[in-house]
């Protein structure tokens, strides 16, 4: 772990030209009633101090995966935390987790998007790949299983980051967007890619007759990509869920398609979060991400 923490390093540092320095927390870890233990940590990147929200469960565990979940626009890390139903792999002693927080609540994913982060210029790649090697190291994670899930303009900001560096994350999952630019590297990445049928903004910024067209012009891409050949379709309440296999390395890309819903996040059930459609437990977005990525590993 110490050989790839040290890798990441120069990734996020060197390569990149953003300097950076180590985190230290900005209030101490408080143990929640739900089993988890919190703390807001702080790094500095490019001169730019940025923070996050680290979540694990009360007893450490060493070696467990790390799932780095990208907020949407206008929204922060601690309502995302809330709604995304991520938090229940932490209580259960199976993730740590960590929630970064965007400049106003924004990413810049390159391209023009999105917000004040992108009119700022704010480094946001580098910043995803500094907090990787901070939270590998204070959580003592396991470096082979660094899961990176993006919403919406978070969501940008995944396809971004892990077309950059491939080599960092086991695997990715995305709702609600398809990537700016077509992905350079040609290592295979495993990938769920996922959006509600009716999601307007999907259909419009991929310039689609709808979102579903969206979504499966996106798939089709890294299926190509990745040299995929069999596939498998489910069909699990409004969810959609087809998975090709046999592709290059053994990787997995797989579509999400939830059928009427529109931009919200699908969550489990009735909930006080913003922005979020009920579907069900079972094809919860937050579940079926996690059911895909906790197998891959580098």
């Amino acid at each position: 772990m110490l050989a790839l923490v040290g890798a990441l390093c120069l990734v996020a540092a060197c390569s990149s030209g953003v300097a950076t320095t180590p985190s230290q927390p900005v209030s101490a870890r408080t143990t929640l009633a739900d089993g988890t233990t919190t703390v807001h940590r702080d790094l500095t990147v490019g001169g730019r101090k940025r923070g996050y929200l680290a979540v694990g469960p009360h007893v450490h565990k060493a070696g467990l995966p790390l799932l780095i979940v990208l907020h949407g626009r206008g929204i922060s890390a601690q309502q995302e935390s809330e709604r995304t139903g991520f938090l229940t792999y932490a209580q259960r002693g199976l993730a740590d987790i960590v929630y970064p927080s965007g400049i106003s609540e924004s990413w810049n994913a390159g391209h023009g998007c999105c917000g004040a982060a992108a009119k700022e210029g704010i480094s946001d790649v580098p910043f995803v790949t500094a907090l990787v090697t901070d939270a590998t190291h204070y959580f003592d994670a396991d470096s082979r299983r660094i899961y990176l899930v993006g919403y919406s303009n978070g969501a940008k900001l995944a396809f971004t980051t892990v077309c950059a560096h491939p080599g960092v994350f086991a695997a990715m999952a995305t709702y609600g967007a398809v990537p700016l630019a077509e992905c350079g590297d040609a290592t295979p990445i495993p990938a769920l890619i996922s959006a509600g049928t009716a999601d307007p903004l999907v259909r419009a910024e991929h310039s689609a007759p709808s979102a579903s067209v969206a979504i499966e012009d996106t798939v089709q891409q890294w299926r190509v990509r990745d040299a995929c050949t069999a596939s498998d379709t489910k069909h699990i309440g409004r969810l959609t869920l087809t998975t090709w296999t046999g592709c290059r390395n053994g990787v997995a890309v797989a579509s999400g398609l939830y059928e009427g819903v529109t931009h919200y996040w699908p969550a489990a059930g009735k909930t006080d979060a913003p922005f979020t459609t009920p579907v069900g437990e079972d094809a919860a977005a937050g579940t079926v991400m996690w059911d895909f990525l906790a197998s891959k590993q580098l």
